[in-house]
């Protein structure tokens, strides 16, 4: 109902695009959608986000204000989820958290991260000047390709804290995550996928080197593991707070069954349904 909600605002500068996205083109439905808007655009700064979202107070300033000043080609927020009743809400938050961190580290040391585009905003002439979505290709992780896209170029992508982070819906079940899952795997290798791949991985091998009898690898497990937990801990308190922080000591465990549970559901032939259309 978000077109009907928007409408019924009455601000006078709301210009509604329908997009009818073209089967042939080798872009998901999103990226068509959102190319289409894009290039509509005609403010200086393009902001991004979810038609779900609660927004904090002063959100739209402090998201637009290191552009217009020059400072920055693209700002990036952190996003939350909520869920009546249920703890899935939390567990995507902590997620959440912990890879927006992730990618405020490698922000900072130089190398490329990713954003949300459910909180997001840059400079609308970035976005021609990198040729659109048909120049970038086909990406089930729209917003990350885009971010790595604008790295590439050589554009500056500042990180916001918590304190303008966005609230929209979490999934709705288990299975509904597990797709997610599915889809938000399916990126091109990457700096930020090594990461979030390979040191999870320590805490396996270290398990796996206790189970096999290496002599004081138990110790080494436990150290590894509170390193783990704490990031968590730090990133949660950073931006996503509230129960989120509950989550910070099993994340890497749950991280790990959900992997699991993707890899089955793939290897039962699921596809990725995105954008109103099914993947491979």
């Amino acid at each position: 109902n978000t077109v009907a909600q928007a409408r019924a605002a009455n601000h006078p500068a709301l210009v509604v695009f329908h997009s009818n996205p073209d089967p042939e083109l080798r872009l998901t439905t999103r990226q068509q959608a959102l190319d289409l808007g894009f290039r509509q655009a005609r403010g200086k700064v393009t902001v991004t986000l979810d038609g779900d979202s609660i927004l904090p107070e002063g959100w739209l300033a402090a998201m637009v204000a290191p552009i217009l000043a020059g400072q920055a080609d693209g700002v990036a927020g952190p996003v939350g989820f909520h869920a009546a009743g249920n703890w899935i809400g939390a567990w995507q938050s902590c997620d959440a958290a912990y890879y927006f961190q992730v990618c405020l580290m490698l922000n900072r040391l130089g190398g490329s991260g990713g954003i949300f585009f459910g909180n997001f905003a840059f400079r609308t002439e970035a976005y021609q000047e990198l040729g659109g979505f048909s120049a970038i290709g086909f990406a089930l992780t729209e917003d990350l390709a885009f971010a790595q896209a604008l790295n590439r170029a050589g554009a500056r992508i500042d990180y916001l804290s918590g304190h303008q982070r966005v609230q929209v819906k979490a999934c709705p079940d288990l299975p509904a995550l597990v797709d997610r899952t599915l889809r938000v795997t399916s990126g091109p290798p990457s700096v930020l996928a090594a990461v979030l791949t390979l040191w999870p991985m320590t805490l396996l091998a270290l398990v796996a080197a206790t189970l096999a009898g290496v002599s004081g690898a138990g110790w080494f497990v436990l150290a590894r593991y509170g390193l783990g937990a704490g990031f968590a801990f730090r990133a949660c308190t950073k931006h996503a707070g509230g129960g989120a922080m509950l989550f910070a000591p099993l994340y890497e465990p749950a991280v790990f069954t959900l992997a699991v549970a993707a890899l089955v559901r793939r290897a039962l032939g699921y596809r990725v349904n995105w954008g109103g259309k099914t993947y491979d």
